[in-house]
């Protein structure tokens, strides 16, 4: 039973996650939509019914398996969650990628083997997540945001910390997330790691709930998952009564292990080894487990001051004019989180697929200058700096990247 109800608990948890960012897997929305591969561009493809359909039999495929989980079911989800990835990469969300990644396991794998395939994903979650923190952005500028809130939440203040103390002081998460890593790895430290990654969850989510921070349900949701499964994954002992025990399932099972189940360990091995390469450029932030690590690659976007009114619409996100300079940056993080209930995809690829968006939809020619921020020095903080001058250059620079930067316009949207 201990499998069917985890199962239960995934596929109940991604319905919630689901349902508080419902827009991002709707077309009707201002913010561009942006293909994984070129091929996905078709407007054959991009029409709104597809969309819908995806969504539709995602949410009933984890509707079926919160109540019955089986095989089959969990190929259905992995088909539409695959299909909406390559319709528009900022759907892949580190938690949807985690939901994927699971139902790949559900879908073909053993009690005992899923299990433990399971429990190596977390661990790299885990340790990834916090080696991407020991990182000088996030010392100075989210950590010390935690740093602050959790203190306040305590009844304290960091006033009478220096200002060479306090982001020091901010590597206590990621040591902490990293110590829940290495418990929860070996027999002996197991129970101590659980007992660790629960008052892990419960700070965060104390963190950035409406108490502290105010961040968007998804993170909260998304905890809740780890803080309700980690003790179910990671308990000793593998009792027979845990696994599915009907006929059909055991069937199914048993074939899959074969070729299923080989398959599953290879996906799940890959990803929970490929964020080493993160650091390079050669895999995506969030993939990587980069969570709340601002140090990943993005860009900025200023529009002249002189087209500001041919953009009204996104006023909203236009940060006010610095200086003498002629320029006002779009918050593009704002408009995601506003429009979308999520935030934007940490890649500089997709945001210079916006900007490209913003230059040709409002016509701005000249009017737009984009600054490609490289990702950030782990020690000093400094980023490789690229500037784009005008529609032209933003175009030319798209051309670059392995994967899709056309943004598409979908039937019916707005």
């Amino acid at each position: 039973m201990r499998w069917i109800r985890i199962q239960q608990i995934w596929a109940a948890l991604a319905l919630i996650l689901f349902a508080v960012t419902l827009r991002l897997w709707l077309p009707d929305n201002r913010f561009p939509a942006v293909p994984l591969i070129s091929l996905f561009e078709s407007p054959a493809l991009q029409v709104s019914w597809i969309h819908y359909l995806a969504s539709g039999v995602c949410l009933l495929s984890l509707l079926a398996s919160l109540v019955k989980p089986r095989p089959a079911i969990w190929f259905f989800t992995i088909g539409t969650l695959c299909v909406m990835f390559l319709l528009n990469q900022h759907r892949i969300q580190a938690w949807a990628f985690h939901l994927l990644l699971g139902a790949i396991v559900f879908a073909a794998c053993s009690y005992d083997k899923g299990i433990r395939l399971l429990r190596i994903l977390s661990l790299s979650i885990y340790a990834f997540s916090a080696l991407g923190k020991f990182d000088y952005q996030f010392m100075h500028t989210v950590g010390l945001q935690f740093l602050n809130t959790a203190a306040q939440l305590l009844g304290q203040s960091t006033d009478q910390l220096s200002p060479e103390q306090a982001p020091w002081l901010t590597l206590v998460f990621p040591a902490f997330e990293l110590l829940v890593a290495l418990l929860l790895c070996f027999g002996r430290t197991r129970k101590f790691g659980v007992v660790a990654a629960i008052v892990l969850h419960a700070s965060i989510m104390l963190i950035v709930s409406p108490l502290g921070l105010g961040h968007k349900p998804g993170v909260l949701v998304w905890n809740c998952l780890f803080l309700l499964l980690t003790p179910m994954l990671f308990r000793d002992g593998l009792s027979s009564s845990d696994s599915p025990n009907n006929t059909n399932t055991t069937n199914t099972t048993n074939t899959t292990n074969t070729i299923g189940s080989r398959f599953a360990s290879m996906i799940v091995l890959a990803a929970s080894v490929l964020p080493i390469l993160e650091p390079f450029g050669m895999y995506d932030h969030w993939l990587a487990w980069g969570l709340y690590s601002p140090r990943t690659s993005r860009v900025q976007v200023n529009i002249h001051s002189s087209r500001v009114d041919d953009i009204s619409e996104l006023e909203p996100y236009l940060l006010p004019q610095l200086g003498d300079t002629p320029f006002r940056s779009l918050d593009l993080r704002r408009w995601s989180l506003d429009e979308l209930n999520v935030p934007i995809y940490p890649q500089d690829r997709f945001q210079l697929a916006v900007a490209r968006y913003v230059a040709h939809h409002y016509k701005l020619d000249s009017g737009i200058e984009v600054h490609l921020l490289g990702i950030a020095d782990r020690f000093t903080g400094q980023r490789e700096v690229e500037i784009l001058r005008g529609t032209h250059e933003i175009d030319m620079r798209c051309q670059q990247f392995f994967f899709s930067t056309n943004y598409v316009k979908l039937s019916g949207s707005q």
